[in-house]
């Protein structure tokens, strides 16, 4: 199994189960120094439900919708977040330094 670089399993060492390679708990990779430095941001209603779309437009990349979940402890996420919410997101000049 291929990952992107930067997927939330990248930090986890595979498990074969059953013959398939899996991933089993996985360890936050984010540093204090991110959640030193969050940004607040309030969701309109082109980015309801679409972390994906949020982290595009603060990082450049869309596959950086799990930075997102994990600052705001979220722990289901379909159609999260909501329009009108207020998420926290790490700074986005932090954030480069942090995942390249």
């Amino acid at each position: 199994m291929e990952m992107q670089p930067y997927s939330r399993f990248s930090q986890t060492e595979p498990i074969l189960f059953d013959g398939c390679e899996t991933y089993g708990r996985w360890n936050n990779p984010l540093s204090s120094a991110v959640y030193n430095n969050l940004i607040v941001v309030v969701v309109d209603n082109r980015y309801a439900g679409r972390p994906d779309l949020i982290a595009n437009v603060l990082y450049g990349d869309s596959s950086l919708d799990w930075v997102l979940i994990t600052v705001n402890n979220v722990t289901e996420t379909l159609n999260w977040p909501n329009a009108g919410d207020t998420i926290k997101a790490p700074n986005p000049t932090i954030m480069t330094g942090e995942l390249l």
